[in-house]
């Protein structure tokens, strides 16, 4: 069973996720790092590439930690990496009149398809050497990661969540809510108002092709990092859903929560809910609710202070060491008392010197039953609500392999895995279409 004591992170930004700062052109989130180390004694933390891998350590010894401090959170298991050893990456054709995806695919280089691959892609890289001012240091932090590094390859994970993203691509209900968190965070950042309703169309052209177009061209958003248009958006909303099918595939691993950011979290909560029905729906459990808290507390904003520079990690740790209580309260077996969490953010709050907080919007998200959010908290959507989401939306229409991931994860939450998400979400679920192998987009 969950413990809540270990979370998944993954930091890097992107369209995926922290769109808003890699709008300001920060590879990695250390800001959402801050939030988690507050709530979790140990953290899994993913990052995309070596440059964000880099980043993340300059950052961190630019934020206030020394290279001792940093190989001391390794070293001591409060941090690990998990490093998926591959790519995710749809084959794209442009055409005159749209593009066309062939196909989303796990790559591996040579490199990547070695045993135990992180070392030399990694840290014997040179952009991450000149981040130390010494050879010392450098090799400190080295000595710190051995052993604290899950490598994944490809063939570990499969086809099965490639091809659930599939199933969420060519479904309308869920590409456009994919499509609507991407477009709600462009518009949010561009500061172009109020943004438009999103709705996919999915037409099937026959012989395993379908036509996917939207009420609105994204290849004419405009995009967060650069003064262009972002020519390949059709392939966002399938990029979000391979990426949160990763995620979750590897918490279910992990048997541990996630500590996530939009727009990802938002797919993410929605995965969770078909998830927890589809269990119920192959008899593999009984009942799964999925609640959620959403709860304004008098704490500082960690991330955005974090992410702006106004708070180091040196006061974060402090903040850390005195936030014991938050941590007993999301591992507590019983159920959670939301008066209590709202006393203790007050109390660190006060403990750590601040004073005027303005309210902070605390969200996460959970399984009911066992050591997830007590049904004290939010409003539960009760059973008869969760066994009527099945007869309107029925995740049977899914086949293949995209089936087996649902399955999988169905199997083990609930029982062994009750996972605790932080971030924002969206409550639906949708059916799922007969999966295909390509896809073409006119405009």
């Amino acid at each position: 069973m969950s413990d809540h004591t270990l979370a998944f992170v993954p930091l890097g930004t992107g369209y995926v996720q922290s769109t808003d700062l890699f709008a300001r052109g920060r590879a990695v989130d250390t800001g959402l790092l801050a939030e988690a180390l507050i709530y979790y004694d140990r953290l899994m933390i993913s990052v995309e590439n070596l440059h964000q891998f880099s980043s993340l350590v300059s950052y961190l010894i630019q934020q206030g930690l020394t290279v001792a401090n940093i190989s001391a959170l390794f070293r001591d298991g409060v941090f690990g990496v998990y490093d998926f050893a591959f790519y995710t990456n749809p084959y794209v054709e442009f055409q005159p009149d749209g593009i066309k995806i062939h196909g989303l695919y796990n790559l591996q280089d040579q490199t990547m398809l070695k045993p135990n691959s992180f070392v030399e892609r990694y840290v014997e890289f040179e952009s991450l050497i000149q981040v130390f001012d010494n050879r010392a240091d450098y090799d400190e932090f080295a000595a710190a990661l051995e052993g604290r590094v899950i490598e994944v390859k490809a063939d570990e994970i499969g086809a099965s969540a490639i091809q659930n993203a599939y199933h969420d691509f060519l479904n309308p209900e869920r590409n456009s809510l994919m499509t609507q968190q991407l477009v709600n965070e462009i518009y949010r950042i561009k500061k172009l108002g109020k943004p438009p309703t999103i709705q996919a169309y999915v037409r099937d052209l026959g012989q395993g092709e379908f036509n996917v177009t939207w009420n609105v061209r994204l290849n004419r958003l405009p995009a967060v990092e650069v003064e262009a248009n972002i020519l390949a958006a059709d392939t966002l909303p399938l990029s979000t859903a391979a990426q949160a099918n990763k995620y979750l595939w590897a918490a279910e691993k992990l048997n541990c929560d996630l500590y996530l950011q939009r727009p990802v979290s938002a797919l993410v909560g929605d995965k969770l809910f078909e998830v927890a029905e589809t269990a119920v729906k192959q008899k593999i459990k009984s009942q799964n609710i999925i609640e959620e808290l959403q709860l304004k507390v008098e704490f500082p904003d960690l991330r955005r202070h974090v992410n702006l520079d106004k708070i180091d990690f040196a006061r974060v740790l402090e903040i850390r060491k005195k936030a014991i209580k938050f941590r007993q309260w999301l591992q507590s077996e019983s159920k959670r008392d939301r008066e209590a969490i709202w006393a203790y953010h007050r109390e660190v709050a006060k403990a750590s010197g601040f004073t005027n907080v303005a309210l902070h919007t605390l969200k996460l998200f959970g399984l009911v039953g066992g050591a997830a959010i007590g049904a004290s908290i939010g409003a539960s959507l009760g059973a008869d609500a969760a066994l009527g989401a099945i007869k309107s939306a029925a995740v049977g229409a899914a086949v293949g392999e995209g089936v087996v991931y649902l399955s999988e994860l169905a199997a083990s939450v609930g029982s062994k895995w009750s996972p605790v998400v932080f971030g924002e979400w969206y409550r639906r679920l949708f059916s799922m279409p007969g999966l295909r192998q390509a896809c073409r987009f006119g405009y």
